[in-house]
């Protein structure tokens, strides 16, 4: 193996620890808020606030004028 390939190895290594660490820690995203087994908005019908935020961007990234050099 060159350096190159255990340069590569071990950032996959490290990458994967903290994603077993994360997972085991529990811990959860923004976008993860409307998923959970204490979210009542899945079940009442109510607002999730992570889907109207994450409408919300879209829907103003849209909005906005292309790049000047796009055709």
């Amino acid at each position: 193996m060159n350096p190159l390939d255990v340069v590569i190895v071990l950032a996959v290594a490290a990458v994967v620890v903290l994603c077993v660490r994360s997972i085991a820690r529990g811990e959860t995203s923004e976008c993860s808020t409307c998923g959970d087994a204490g979210c009542t908005a899945r079940y009442t019908g109510g607002r999730c606030r992570a889907a109207d935020d994450m409408l919300r961007r879209a829907n103003e990234a849209l909005d906005k004028p292309g790049h000047p050099n796009a055709e």
